[in-house]
């Protein structure tokens, strides 16, 4: 299982190898700065490996941590959590058409995914690093000191042994800790939703008396646990510095005796005390590696599930007949569910000009939004795109999905910071995507938080504005970057300076991407290069002041957001 998580960000391992390699190179810079001194203690001059090889060395180490460091840093890491998360979205979207509802459910898995952060980001490079010191540790060991090789390897034989003695020790306690743990659970919802029964009948006394008991076998439970996990370090610490103490003994009987120099006994213990400290790190890693195994385990599951891989297999032959949206071509197009609501529809949307759907409520904008994004069956007609045909099948429903894209006015943002959020369906990296912001003028209001974009948002942006809460979800969509866009409503139920900046950004995305907003906002509609206004079943299509000067109802839709307007002004 842990094996399968080196498949993804394979593209990006490059990064993740040589940012441990110079993690493990800075960590030699106390064990070349006391060889030096040994040597020349010892011989009152620096040898030719300390003039050549030690300055190449330091060189390299700067070079890297000025230049490239901030480059290279967690790019692996970030590269194979965004595989992962894509893979496990594609499930959803092939399953639930991925939409508001289903937001909230994934989210606990999401969040999982990005604490994997720890394996790529901690946990490999100090299992490399790791590997790389006790190298060099065998090496120098096999050439100045053969006989000391054996410590290491019994301290590990003793690590082991203690470790096999209080596994079942440890499972029963596990065991016995999570059975108390559901018990108390399910004992609190039990007595949560009686409550009024244990009072009417006077059993609260008795009730409160069995959960004092039941919570004091939980706290024993716990501590029972914890002192499980007290041992496991004693033995582990008992092991290492006991190793680390051996060794030192070793090498001063070995200096002694004459058979090491005092440089080579410096150099093997820094070395053997550096290595058993990994040692020692890489254990606590794999600690919070098996707390997280589960989630793991139901990720993997979730994304190996039969039809969903399967079908996503094909979805990868299938996605290159989808070519870049350049135009979109709706011809004589009737949608509905029993009867139709609008009918004969045919519209052209190009790149570089901004259209909108407008119209009374339960006109079909939203349904025709629906059979845009291949969600809802037309009744008649077609819809054509780069000399191709829109289908309404699961496979090209996923294809489509990776081309266009819908955004609503009320949509989900993940627990997590601002820029999480942006960067959750983006290839571009956080230098790039606040770049791409700033040519759009969004998102300037988090130059005012404390964090910045790495300020929390809380539980679907619970602690922004609405109107900040819209800029980040249109932000995201500009940052999926794809071909066609649909905004339903987006700019309705936010503050008139937070409309304006996304108006703004609308009409600056539609000079690259084919945009279309539905809307009943006066402001947006005179913004509109076109505008498909439905009546009657029937699109009646043109700009603006055409529409206001030739379509009754238009004009009437118009005068109803002016009264509507006025009114709130009059209530401010």
């Amino acid at each position: 299982m842990y094996g399968r998580l080196f498949t993804y960000g394979r593209k990006k391992l490059k990064y993740g190898l040589i940012e441990a390699f110079f993690t493990w190179l800075e960590s030699l810079e106390v064990l070349l700065f006391l060889w030096a001194l040994a040597d020349y203690y010892n011989s009152h001059r620096l040898g030719f490996f300390f003039y050549l090889i030690i300055p190449v060395i330091f060189l390299s180490i700067i070079v890297y941590r000025f230049l490239f460091s901030e480059k290279i840093v967690q790019v692996w890491s970030n590269s194979a959590i965004k595989e992962i998360q894509k893979d496990f979205l594609n499930v959803y979207l092939r399953k639930n058409n991925f939409n508001q509802k289903i937001s909230a459910l994934i989210q606990r898995d999401l969040k999982a995914i990005t604490d994997l952060n720890s394996f790529y980001a901690l946990i490999v490079p100090t299992l490399i690093k790791l590997s790389l010191t006790g190298l060099l540790l065998i090496i120098f060991i096999i050439i100045w000191q053969p006989l000391a090789i054996f410590i290491p390897f019994l301290s590990i034989i003793l690590i082991g042994l203690g470790m096999m003695a209080l596994a079942k020790y440890g499972d029963k306690e596990n065991a016995r800790y999570i059975n108390s743990f559901v018990h108390m659970g399910e004992r609190f919802l039990d007595d949560f939703f009686e409550m009024n029964a244990i009072i009417m009948y006077r059993r609260d006394r008795a009730f409160s008396a069995d959960f004092h008991r039941d919570s004091e076998n939980f706290r024993k439970r716990t501590m029972a646990v914890l002192a499980y996990q007290l041992q496991t370090l004693n033995i582990l610490d008992f092991a290492i510095y006991g190793g680390i103490g051996a060794f030192a003994l070793f090498l001063s009987f070995g200096t002694a005796q004459g058979n090491l120099s005092v440089v080579q006994a410096i150099i093997l213990f820094v070395l053997d005390a550096d290595w058993f400290i990994e040692f020692r790190k890489s254990g606590y890693f794999i600690h919070v590696m098996k707390q997280l195994s589960p989630t793991l385990k139901h990720i993997f599951a979730q994304i190996d599930d039969k039809n969903s891989f399967s079908s996503q297999k094909k979805q990868r032959t299938i996605a290159n007949d989808i070519p870049k949206i350049l135009e979109i071509t709706i011809n004589n197009l009737s949608i509905g569910y029993d009867k139709p609501l609008i009918t004969q529809l045919s519209w052209s949307l190009k790149i570089g000009h901004l259209y909108a759907l407008s119209g009374q409520s339960g006109s079909g904008k939203s349904t025709l939004a629906k059979t845009l994004m291949a969600q809802q069956k037309s009744l008649a007609g077609e819809i054509s795109f780069s000399d191709k045909k829109l289908r309404f099948d699961a496979n090209f429903r996923h294809d489509w999905l990776k081309r266009a894209i819908y955004l609503g006015s009320e949509p989900y943002l993940f627990s997590g910071s601002i820029i999480d959020n942006l960067l959750f369906a983006s290839k571009y990296d956080r230098k790039e995507l606040i770049k791409i912001f700033d040519k759009f003028g969004l998102c300037s209001f988090v130059s005012s938080l404390p964090d910045q974009y790495d300020s929390q948002v809380g539980e679907n942006g619970k602690w922004l504005s609405p109107g900040q809460r819209q800029q980040i979800a249109f932000g995201r969509a500009v940052a999926a970057d794809k071909n066609f866009y649909i905004f339903d409503e987006v700019t309705s139920n936010i503050d008139h300076e937070n409309a304006g900046i996304i108006l703004r950004a609308m009409k600056r995305l539609a000079k690259e991407k084919i945009v279309l907003i539905i809307t009943h906002k006066i402001e947006d509609l005179k913004q509109s290069d076109q505008i498909a206004f439905i009546t009657e079943k029937k699109a009646v299509i043109g700009p603006y002041e055409s529409l206001l000067k030739n379509s009754p109802s238009f004009k009437n839709l118009i005068n109803q957001q002016f009264l509507l307007l006025k009114g709130n002004k009059q209530d401010a």
